[in-house]
């Protein structure tokens, strides 16, 4: 999963405004490839990773790989159970709202919009279906592996993803599209 991240993260973060990002919040951050990404897109810009604490040892190492402890932290929480943080300019979920319920993602998005700086964004980066839940055809598939390889996973709609976004009180909804096949969804506070 790090290859791959560490590949399309550049790309990834390009498509994103960071012209007023300083603190970035990588949410379940992994191997910290997107954190690495924020940091080397623009000067100045600082991440948190925050993940699991049998996750984040693993992080530190490819930060430590990297030369970027000074830049990229961690912090050990689970986020459906801890507070997230604050004062962060963009929170940044990506691979993240599939694992979840319905329910769990509505949970976070609001936490996410909780720790944000008025004016900051969350973003989510994923497969995002169409409506009818029939398209993409990669993301139908995907929801079928979250189905059986998570408690409550699939893939969501940008309908539903608007939906989180806007009870979370963000708004300025945008999508963009990777030539990965994943999906931007940013809302800004």
């Amino acid at each position: 999963m790090h290859e791959r991240a560490h590949r399309n993260a550049p790309n990834v973060v390009s498509l994103l405004d960071l012209s007023n990002v300083y603190r970035v919040l990588d949410v379940g951050g992994g191997s910290g490839a997107y954190s690495m990404a924020f940091v080397h897109a623009r000067e100045g810009i600082l991440t948190t990773v925050f993940d699991l604490p049998n996750v984040t040892p693993l992080t530190r190492e490819y930060i430590d790989q990297e030369g970027l402890s000074e830049k990229v932290e961690t912090v050990e929480g689970d986020y459906n159970k801890d507070n997230l943080g604050s004062n962060f300019d963009l929170v940044f979920l990506s691979a993240i709202v599939h694992i979840n319920s319905y329910d769990q993602n509505k949970a976070l998005i609001h936490k996410a919009s909780k720790a944000l700086n008025p004016g900051g964004q969350v973003v989510i980066h994923d497969f995002i279906m169409d409506d009818d839940r029939t398209a993409p055809a990669f993301g139908t598939l995907f929801s079928l592996n979250m189905l059986v390889g998570t408690e409550a996973g699939d893939t969501y709609t940008e309908s539903e993803v608007r939906s989180w976004m806007g009870e979370a009180e963000l708004s300025n909804v945008k999508r963009k599209d990777t030539e990965f096949g994943t999906t931007l969804i940013i809302g800004k506070k």
